[in-house]
């Protein structure tokens, strides 16, 4: 009994010994639900209040390249070593190498960064910047990770290869537009729901979606699991990176990531952790060519960013995370993505003004993963300082994030079946124009005021135009007046199908569809009508005429012409006559395309093949005398942006 009691006390010795410190607290429930009695909440922890703690600040951020006393670090004992992406587990030494000067460079430096006064001296305004939340990677990586990769170089490291890649990447020059971000506003379009509203329908498909395929998710995790597995992570800790070309972080289409589960937050449900984080790099799949995928059923070893929640020494992670306030999280360039589990994170369906939004959290973290430095600009998802300006629940990505990351990985490119403008009618009887562009089963609104896609696209065809078809051939409004009445209709042509939509209940008509070679017959003595299989449609309101496209050929159809008389066709004409190329224009005209569209926002006629697109520049919807003349403009992707085919969207079903 006596032998009993001292091994009991020895083990309890053990696990006293080891204390918080020793590595993350053991949790029963993957969640970490069963430790949320133990939680504490800490204020004040990461207040700047004096020059010591100051200097501590401004060499993790990379502003103090000299080495400062230990004492001075230990002003926030929970902090680690400067790090973005390269870290050092070495104590600087006991001499404080900094002088005054340095220091007050030092300062300097941080206060233009973030638009403050250049005083050099650490006043009231600096101090209550510097106590901010903000992420925790550095405002000058991009030198730091130089001049790393130029240290591996000499030394000759095994992995010098991997550090010229990162050098090279580091070497880019930003490139970014000098117009301001300006926020998307709600228009009165086809989808009148703000994105906020948007965002919460796809997490909450996106958490539906979890449980079917992990109704275990919550099942409790033994001890001996959570070892393998935290062994396992810190074994594969050292992520397998191959230089991409390019200054690219990436050299491949399908990114897979993973909230690991003995990394998850004890704050928020498993499920709304794992929505939100897909959202976060739904987010940027939107405006670049690179799908993230979540992997939670292969090797760990094939996952290219993990991603964890962890407090104080977490991860096997060489950099500490400091408590509440301060540091939110850190991240590494092709790597992984750390958040400090300290702080008040919200969901992204429960954000409320006193919690930090994990969201625009994520999004920026994402953004360093994939290569983007820090900037001093607020209103840029990439400002270390989480306090940015226009940062509302429904934020988006802005102009400059968007151009810069698409510096990097490039534009979405495609094809399209289908191009058309939407005419709504705004309360104070003005018109509003958005774009429609159709591909497979999915569409995306183009906001022509803004020049961008809607926030949340693509959408599923099926989903949002009741009884449409996927893939349809093409739309046309015919719309002109005819005496004292008006004609205003819609409709969808598919195979031989064509479809009358009621735009103002979003649902095909009841009847509908009906054949083509039904209504769009061969003229009374004639044998030959509208074909099916269409290739485009449009109606021209200078003619009021209805053009059907099939192959090289163009069918000019009279929709106003007595029934008794109705029929095709007015004429029937290869394309390059009725549309000619302008004199000493060089580019060809394809011989057939994919699509035809006619812009309200432009006064424009256009003709998309593939990714190449031609203008009929004589083109003016107020013609007396119709006149055509067509010149070819480059690609699509050169005029319309960020129309990327996210591939996740697939993951949620198309139906209501």
């Amino acid at each position: 009994m006596e032998l009993l009691w001292l091994q009991s006390l020895s083990i309890l010795l053990i696990v006293v010994s080891l204390g918080p410190g020793a590595g993350e607290q053991f949790y029963q429930y993957r969640d970490h639900r069963d430790q949320n009695k133990y939680h504490r909440v800490h204020t004040e922890e990461n207040v700047v209040r004096n020059e010591h703690q100051a200097e501590v600040q401004l060499e993790k951020y990379g502003y103090l390249t000299c080495k400062i006393a230990r004492k001075k670090r230990s002003a926030f004992p929970n902090m680690g070593t400067i790090s973005e992406g390269h870290h050092n587990s070495k104590q600087p030494e006991e001499v404080n190498e900094c002088s005054e000067v340095q220091v007050s460079e030092a300062i300097k430096n941080y206060q233009k960064t973030y638009k403050l006064p250049e005083t050099g001296y650490l006043d009231k305004r600096t101090r209550e910047f510097m106590s901010t939340s903000r992420c925790g990677n550095a405002d000058n990586e991009e030198q730091i990770i130089v001049e790393e990769a130029a240290k591996d170089v000499v030394i000759g490291k095994e992995d010098s290869e991997k550090s010229l890649g990162k050098f090279r990447m580091s070497s880019r020059k930003w490139k970014r537009s000098a117009k301001s971000t300006r926020l998307m506003e709600v228009l009165v379009g086809k989808d009148k729901t703000p994105s906020m509203e948007r965002r919460k329908r796809y997490l909450a498909e996106y958490i539906t979606n979890l449980k079917k395929e992990d109704p275990l998710m919550l099942k409790p995790i033994s001890e001996e699991d959570r070892r393998k597995r935290a062994i396992t992570i810190h074994n594969s800790n050292v992520h397998n990176f191959t230089a991409p070309l390019e200054g690219q972080m990436f050299n491949k289409a399908i990114i897979k990531w993973r909230l690991l589960d003995t990394g998850y937050s004890t704050r928020i449900p498993v499920e709304q952790q794992r929505a939100t984080i897909d959202l976060a790099f739904r987010m940027w799949s939107e405006v670049i060519p690179l799908d993230f995928v979540e992997d939670n059923d292969g090797e760990l070893r094939e996952v290219d960013i993990q991603v964890a929640f962890g407090k104080g020494v977490h991860q096997n992670c060489d950099r500490n995370f400091d408590g509440t306030g301060g540091e939110l999280a850190h991240s590494w360039h092709a790597g992984n993505m750390h958040f400090d589990d300290e702080e008040n994170f919200k969901a992204a369906q429960s954000f409320t003004d006193d919690g930090i939004y994990l969201l625009r959290v994520a999004v920026h973290e994402i953004g360093h993963v994939l290569g983007l430095a820090h900037t001093p600009k607020s209103y840029s998802i990439m400002y270390a300082i989480y306090e940015g300006t226009g940062f509302q629940p429904d934020f988006e990505l802005g102009w400059e994030d968007r151009k810069a990351v698409q510096e990097i990985y490039g534009v979405c490119k495609g094809k399209f079946s289908t191009v058309f403008d939407w005419v709504r009618k705004r309360p104070d009887n003005t018109f509003i124009y958005n774009t429609y562009f159709f591909r497979e089963n999915l569409y995306w609104m183009y906001e022509n005021h803004a020049n961008r896609t809607r926030y949340g696209d693509p959408l599923f065809i099926a989903r949002e135009w009741q009884d449409v078809p996927d893939k349809p051939d093409g739309y046309v409004h015919v719309w002109y007046f005819t005496g004292n009445t008006v004609v205003d209709d819609a409709f969808f042509f598919r195979g031989e199908n064509y479809y009358k939509y009621d735009s103002e209940n979003d649902i095909v008509y009841d009847g509908w569809p009906r054949r083509i070679s039904d209504d769009f017959g061969p003229k009374p003595g004639q044998t030959e009508g509208v074909p099916d299989n269409l290739d485009s449609i449009i109606f021209d309101k200078r003619d009021k005429n209805i053009y059907f496209f099939k192959g090289e050929w163009v069918y000019v159809f009279d929709p106003k012409q007595p029934d008794e008389s109705r029929g095709c066709c007015e004429r029937k004409q290869k394309i390059v006559d009725e549309f000619p190329l302008l004199d000493g224009e060089e580019q060809a005209f394809p011989p057939s395309v994919d699509a035809v569209y006619i812009s309200y926002n432009d006064q424009s006629m256009y003709f998309f093949k593939d990714e190449d697109v031609w203008q009929n520049t004589l083109y003016h919807p107020r013609q007396k005398v119709v006149k055509n003349g067509v010149k070819y403009m480059g690609k699509w992707y050169k005029k319309w942006f960020d129309i990327c085919d996210v591939k996740s969207a697939t993951k949620m079903t198309p139906t209501t």
